[in-house]
């Protein structure tokens, strides 16, 4: 088989490519790029000898210090991993491209999975999957950092959270899912959706950074990324109406309290004392929760996610931690689920998780139906060992230090 490489590959193109694969990703399709617009890139791809593409790579590349860079494959490249002569041709054309631009690596870390389970049997025993993919790579020089588990030891997360989507998953949610999801309606929460909530979603993502003592993205990396998916971005906020509810419990009390004067069979009374209870300390966190805010209305959470045509990318939430009571991550986290399946979108990403499972995110995200996918994790061909090790030693410092300069932000 004669292969070609190509450097300028038309977007649309690869794309199609990476949608159309089964490692259809949002960080191999060519918007990703213009997301992160502090990089260069390239759009690489191989054609066979009657020009059909078999592989692809979104390449982002830092500028390093002393004209040095560094060349990154998100979740890439997109290509038949055992096909080694497909596999060798294209690597060995991207670290040309990379000694050119005096990279001191080249760093990918595939889509293809060790190991892809339901969360339910993570206890057990689950069988892995390419491991001859793993041999053949570090055959070729290809460096692995192991099978990592904490999000921090690798650029992008080893273990992944994932939901296949039927239009009939709802009957398939346990009931205490939705429980969750009915709380957050019977407790008032609306949803609002469209690009006009930005501010709203940023509200709720510094409740996250407030409440973990982090620095996430800000204002400005979120809209340019609505920007770039445009209508494939999904902004969705959850808030609560505070004096719409308040009033209508006040309404609800009444009629409890109207309800105990008349005459009632035990089982009558026994509801109605019980909802006049639950309805009364309801109020009265409603009111707490008005006079914390200073006004009637008050955000619980909100969603940011991407999509393609077969799969979403939930890329962040952010949640209020006065209103967790509420549970309106469950509806907003369910909405997002309910446009995969109303728009046939298969594939639903709830993103990076620590590979130890038992995180009070990971937690949350195994309400819904969720498998477990743990990639066969980072590579990097060492183009320029000195420089490379130090680097590799100093950037998790320098991310931290990154972070704390945005939290004084």
């Amino acid at each position: 088989m004669t292969y070609q490489f190509h450097t300028d590959t038309d977007p649309k193109v690869l794309d199609e490519f990476v949608i159309n694969s089964d490692q259809n990703n949002l960080f191999q399709c060519s918007s990703w790029a213009d997301v992160k617009n502090n990089w260069d890139h390239m759009l690489t791809s191989v054609t066979d000898e009657k020009g059909n593409i078999v592989a692809t790579a979104l390449v982002l590349i830092r500028r390093m210090p002393l004209g040095t860079t560094l060349f990154y494959v998100p979740k890439g490249p997109v290509m038949n991993y055992n096909d080694h002569n497909l596999v060798r041709f294209m690597f060995e054309n991207l670290k040309r491209e990379a000694k050119k631009r005096k990279a001191i690596a080249l760093r990918f870390d595939p889509k293809v999975m060790y190991r892809r389970y339901d969360v339910k049997k993570k206890d057990e025993v689950n069988p892995t999957m390419n491991e001859g993919v793993i041999s053949f790579l570090k055959s070729l020089g290809a460096e692995h950092k192991g099978f990592t588990k904490m999000i921090a030891e690798t650029t992008q997360p080893r273990f992944n959270a994932e939901m296949d989507v039927d239009p009939d998953y709802y009957d398939h949610l346990d009931r205490k899912t939705i429980r969750s999801i009915e709380t957050a309606k019977k407790k008032g929460t609306e949803v609002f959706t469209g690009h006009e909530y930005l501010q709203d979603f940023c509200t709720a993502m510094h409740y996250t950074e407030v409440r973990k003592k982090i620095a996430l993205r800000n204002e400005d990396y979120f809209r340019n990324m609505m920007e770039v998916y445009g209508d494939n971005a999904l902004c969705m906020v959850a808030k609560l109406n505070l004096k719409k509810q308040m009033e209508m419990l006040e309404g609800r009390i009444a009629e409890h309290e109207e309800a105990l004067k008349g005459e009632l069979t035990r089982k009558q009374k026994g509801i109605h004392e019980r909802g006049l209870a639950e309805d009364t300390a309801e109020l009265e966190k409603l009111k707490a929760d008005r006079e914390t805010a200073g006004e009637d209305e008050m955000i619980l959470c909100g969603i940011l996610a991407c999509y393609n045509r077969n799969m979403m990318e939930i890329f962040y939430m952010g949640n209020n931690p006065n209103a967790m009571r509420i549970r309106a991550s469950y509806l907003l986290y369910n909405k997002c689920i309910e446009f995969c399946a109303q728009n046939g979108i298969h594939e639903c990403s709830f993103g990076g998780m620590e590979g130890t499972l038992d995180d009070g995110l990971t937690v949350f995200k195994s309400n819904f139906l969720m498998n477990v996918e743990e990639a066969i994790g980072e590579f990097n061909f060492v183009l320029n060992p000195p420089v490379y090790w130090a680097f590799d030693k100093a950037y998790p410092y320098v991310l931290k230090t990154a972070a704390k300069i945005r939290s004084k932000e």
